[in-house]
């Protein structure tokens, strides 16, 4: 337990300093003719965290009997 919230953390930092280079505001969507249609702040981006850490619980963990 103590392993995955060890890693959580570590992928939240990551993403953060990832985030400190980005422009103030990211577009996330983009209509048909390649307008950006939905465009959010760079911090919305720490949402994202969740997924590489579903890919690391799913497949990476060790599995408890």
């Amino acid at each position: 337990m103590k392993k995955d919230i060890k890693i959580f953390f570590i992928m939240l930092v990551i993403l953060f300093v990832i985030i400190l280079f980005l422009p103030a505001s990211i577009p996330i969507h983009f209509n048909w003719r390649g307008e950006a249609d939905i465009i959010v702040d760079k911090y919305f981006l720490l949402i994202g965290v969740c997924i590489p850490y579903s890919v690391y619980w799913q497949f990476f963990r060790n599995k408890r009997d």
